[in-house]
């Protein structure tokens, strides 16, 4: 069913839209000035579960050194997983704000625990067809050490963890550039998302992109 309605974005009027866009310019400012206090424990959480999960599932041959733990999600057809290290927690799509004027791949703005963040669509840079927004879609929030921002998924599917020895070459079909955003392909054929290399691309580190701020300030 299609939830593209109230329940997810919400047209603001002029003066709503003028005061994000001061909350936003003075958060830029700002971050020069001051590191701002991150909730450890919740942060942590989804770390130390998929560390549970690796130790009860992961091959008894399996070198510790070698073994990576990965947040496995959907993008249209497609099975992806990125590392559960770059994730804070995974959280439902909710109070989207579309924003005029920014970056191709930034969706809009969201909060969290009243913290504003980007909420970046994965599908628009790894040019995949769009798709109706839905209850089932979920927030991947990344780790970063100046701005929070979520990474925009039709769907979690679980946690799994592999052999970096046992990673493939991609397949011929997968566009060039978005290869670049690739590490690889794992066994069942996951496709291994380099978020890093997501946040640093231009479609989503420009100049305007939106930053984190307690918006009760």
């Amino acid at each position: 069913m299609s939830m593209r309605d109230t329940t997810y974005t919400q047209q603001y009027d002029p003066e709503q839209w003028k005061h994000i866009h001061e909350l936003l310019g003075s958060v830029r400012a700002s971050l020069e000035q001051q590191k701002l206090d991150t909730d450890q424990e919740n942060a942590d959480v989804l770390h130390r579960r998929s560390k549970a999960f690796a130790v009860q599932n992961a091959p008894v041959h399996t070198d510790a050194g070698e073994s990576q733990d990965v947040v496995l999600f959907m993008l249209g057809n497609d099975l992806y997983g990125v590392a559960c290290e770059e994730i804070e927690e995974v959280i439902p799509l909710q109070n989207l704000v579309a924003l005029p004027n920014t970056n191709k791949a930034i969706l809009g703005i969201s909060s969290l625990r009243g913290i504003l963040f980007s909420v970046v669509d994965l599908k628009r840079v790894l040019n995949i067809p769009a798709s109706d927004l839905t209850t089932m879609h979920r927030v991947l929030m990344v780790r970063h050490e100046s701005y929070k921002v979520g990474f925009l998924v039709d769907s979690v599917q679980g946690m799994r963890s592999f052999d970096r020895r046992e990673l493939q070459d991609l397949p011929s079909e997968i566009h060039e550039r978005s290869r670049t955003y690739l590490h690889g392909l794992a066994k069942g054929n996951v496709l291994i998302l380099n978020a890093r290399v997501v946040l640093q691309d231009q479609l989503v580190a420009g100049d305007d992109r939106p930053v984190m701020k307690d918006s009760k300030e």
